[in-house]
């Protein structure tokens, strides 16, 4: 007898433009920081058709807007400089009013390839599903957004290696503690520019 899925769930990709560069006069110092996503003013951020983030305009999403999600990937096209797919890839962390005032970090995955914060990871085990049911669809998504040039396993170099990865999923070290505010950067949602989003069901 065959068991059927069960659907726990939804992740969802979010292509968002951000209210102002990451870098600023040729400073860097914004990637050193733990970014906070604030979405205190409720709302969805501004919808901009035109700030298309492929050419292929079957890729656009009409989706309503439904907020952040812990675990959620949020997609900025504009950080991508050619390093690599997943330069512009944050995933949505945890909200915490005491550690963050109630905003949500944004965590980096990795550059050339993903490396799953540990926090994303340990709240796949608590859920007692695979980081590759959870993240597998969204991911690919991505890369078609990008053009669909590459497939996962294009970047990974092979089916073989792609699937040794999802087998055992790399795993980012904790980032070190903040030493001051001036290590955070506040990114206003509501002044963000919603591009599209797209939603994945999760099956367990």
């Amino acid at each position: 007898m065959t068991e059927c899925a069960v659907d726990i769930g939804t992740v969802r990709l979010h292509v968002l433009k951000l209210f102002e560069p990451a870098v600023v006069d040729g400073n860097y110092d914004r990637f050193h920081m733990l970014w906070l996503l604030d979405d205190s003013k409720g709302g969805p951020p501004k919808t901009d058709k035109s700030s298309a983030a492929t050419t292929d305009d079957t890729c656009s999403s009409t989706e309503e807007w439904k907020s952040i999600s812990f675990g959620d990937l949020l997609y900025f096209p504009e950080l991508q400089s050619g390093a690599g797919e997943f330069e512009g890839l944050r995933f949505a962390g945890e909200r915490s009013d005491e550690l963050f005032d109630g905003k949500i970090p944004l965590l980096k995955p990795g550059i050339e390839s993903i490396e799953f914060p540990p926090d994303i990871a340990f709240m796949a085990d608590k859920k007692e599903i695979s980081l590759r049911n959870l993240y597998e669809k969204p991911l690919e998504a991505l890369l078609e957004i990008q053009g669909g040039r590459m497939s996962l396993v294009d970047v990974y170099g092979g089916s073989d290696v792609l699937e040794e990865f999802w087998a055992k999923p790399d795993i980012m070290r904790r980032r070190t503690p903040l030493a001051s505010e001036d290590d955070k950067w506040i990114i206003p949602l509501s002044e963000c520019t919603l591009i599209e989003t797209r939603s994945f069901d999760i099956e367990k």
